[in-house]
């Protein structure tokens, strides 16, 4: 009787392991993106710096032209 009970139970648990593996296959992807969106903001943030301390330096040459 035992035996017939482990074996009714070898597909539930095989379905709950296919599960966390899937699931973790997802929350690998996940970590991916966040960790790319993460580092393109970090980029973009410097970009945004490096444009506003060029237009510094335009702002300068043209108040030394008298513009």
């Amino acid at each position: 009787m035992n035996t017939d009970m482990v074996i009714s139970l070898v597909p539930s648990l095989l379905a709950v392991v296919g599960v966390w593996v899937s699931m973790n296959s997802e929350l690998a992807k996940l970590k991916g993106r966040v960790y790319r969106l993460e580092n393109d903001q970090s980029e973009l943030k410097m970009m945004l710096k490096e444009c506003v301390e060029g237009i510094q330096d335009l702002k300068i040459l043209l108040a030394k032209k008298g513009l």
